[in-house]
């Protein structure tokens, strides 16, 4: 049988009962720490299906062998520093802990340009769901979030031409319907069409453009083919 070791900071915990599923070891711990408060890790990854089997992580109930494992507490209520590695920058984001997933996302498109339907994030080898609250995956007040981008779906293309009358250039970008106008702000940038480190914002027909808004909810005004354009601050 299995013996699982739990460092939790200072101490550790030993689980002789036989357990099957991390459920079953947080079920263990929760006369240290609550369970719906516990963050476990084993080998540096979140566990945070009680359903997992032992088995699952490649470990055999019925060895004699010690596991290790490390227990954290989830943290209170309040604004936390994430680290997000995209590919393109690291940015350094306030968010508070309480707040989703979806809403990281967001700021993470206002920031580089990364439409949220196209962001897979993770954490200490965890998926992060769109859903649930920031606090279920931080296990410290600085916590590291990857990005991984997928690809535009070709169904959903538009070419939209952004021209800057300011420079009298144009250029032809291509983006999904479901991408926002942050994300075109990214691009745009990234394809060095706007001047580095100057604020914009863009304009069709007049009209500018909020930017957490998708170009299908624009498409009414903005079709494949049409302009947008940029105006400097």
């Amino acid at each position: 049988m299995v013996v699982t070791k739990v460092e939790h900071y200072d101490k550790t915990y030993t689980i002789k009962q036989r357990c099957s599923s991390v459920g079953e070891i947080r079920y263990y711990l929760q006369p240290h720490v609550p369970y719906y408060d516990q963050l476990l890790l084993y080998k540096g990854k979140l566990l945070l299906d009680g359903m997992t089997t032992l088995s699952d992580l490649d470990i055999d109930e019925n060895d004699s062998d010690e596991v290790e494992m490390k227990l954290h507490r989830k943290i209170r209520p309040q604004v936390i520093t994430i680290t997000v590695h995209t590919g393109y920058e690291t940015l350094y984001l306030d968010i508070s802990s309480f707040d989703s997933v979806s809403g990281l996302k967001r700021m993470i498109d206002e920031k580089v340009g990364i439409a949220p339907h196209r962001q897979n994030l993770t954490t200490l080898g965890a998926t992060m769901y769109d859903q649930w609250t920031l606090d279920l995956y931080a296990i410290s007040t600085t916590p590291t979030v990857f990005v991984k981008e997928t690809p535009r779906n070709p169904e959903w293309s538009l070419d939209i031409t952004v021209e800057v009358p300011s420079d009298r250039e144009s250029m032809v970008i291509n983006l999904e319907k479901f991408d926002t106008v942050y994300t075109l702000h990214g691009m745009i940038r990234r394809a060095g069409l706007a001047e580095e480190g100057r604020g914009f914002h863009l304009e069709c027909a007049g009209r500018r453009l909020d930017g957490t808004m998708t170009m299908a909810i624009l498409l009414c005004d903005i079709q494949s083919g049409h302009t947008v354009t940029l105006i400097y601050h």
